[in-house]
């Protein structure tokens, strides 16, 4: 029988990868905004799953409007908790969080890493993962936690690095790389991460939180540089090294060992899916 997951966020890339993924597995979609969710929809539909991907999530802005970053990552996910907690028909609620609770993991760790978050946003993304682990503790509250390497693929947002960076290659414009593009990050293809959050959500545990991330680390110069190559640059000419933006972490290694246990794992190389994303762009 069809399950129901109620997706918020459901208009962000990962959201929208998320719903068309649920329903090619003959699951029901609803989707729904964070600003916008109605309880009298959620008590008429009762899903039986709750995916939350919303949040305010540009980290050089959250310098700028840090009372505005708390208001829609702390207050309203906690308005939209206290409301679920009381649901007997809720199984389970799945909070996408970031990598950036951690701040800065130069060597790849797992989920016992604790808090060390270095901006508006980490904070207030790090203080709604422990309002989660509370509500887990007393009230049995049914959440997993999990935490995204960095996401892409076809149809990306352009201020996202890999859309951003091709748009301005094809029209022969320079690429300025924060800090010189010599931060690390593990980069997943968007399907794979789906895969994983939907694992998660049907066979997860409560209280858990899950990493999802490949094994690949690449600097953000690599990156550039190689679709550089793919266009058929010269990386030299087009890449322009920027001041480093601040509170920004050099890495984050998440290993996966424990997604992995409940049977994935990615299926599509950084190769394979940079080379689709330039080639569709």
């Amino acid at each position: 029988m069809p399950e129901k997951f109620l997706i918020i966020g459901a208009s962000s890339f990962y959201g929208t990868h998320f719903a068309k993924y649920v329903r090619e597995h003959g699951d029901e979609a609803i989707e729904m905004s964070l600003r916008n969710w109605w309880p009298r929809v959620l008590e008429k539909e009762q899903p039986g799953y709750v995916v939350n991907f919303a949040a305010a999530n540009i980290v050089a802005e959250s310098w700028d409007k840090p009372f505005e970053y708390c208001e829609v990552n702390v207050c309203k996910h906690t308005e939209l908790i206290e409301f679920l907690r009381k649901k007997t028909w809720l199984k389970r609620y799945i909070h996408v969080s970031t990598p950036e609770v951690y701040g800065n993991t130069p060597e790849w760790v797992d989920e016992s890493c604790r808090f060390n978050p270095s901006t508006p946003y980490a904070v207030s993304r790090a203080a709604t993962d422990m309002m989660l682990t509370a509500y887990y503790s007393v009230y049995g509250f049914p959440a997993i936690i999990t935490r995204t390497a960095n996401i892409y693929g076809q149809g990306q947002s352009k201020n996202r690095i890999i859309p951003l960076a091709i748009d301005k290659l094809r029209r022969l414009e320079k690429v300025h790389l924060d800090g010189g593009g010599e931060s690390v990050r593990c980069f997943i293809h968007v399907k794979d991460a789906c895969a994983a959050t939907y694992l998660i959500a049907k066979a997860g545990t409560a209280g858990e939180t899950y990493h999802i991330s490949t094994w690949d680390q690449h600097s953000i110069y690599y990156i550039v540089s190689s679709i550089c190559g793919l266009l058929g640059l010269d990386a030299d000419e087009y890449l322009l090294d920027a001041p480093e933006r601040l509170g920004k972490d050099h890495a984050y290694l998440m290993q996966s060992h424990k997604l992995r246990t409940l049977g994935w794992k990615d299926t599509i190389t950084f190769e394979q899916g940079l080379e689709e994303c330039v080639s569709s762009h």
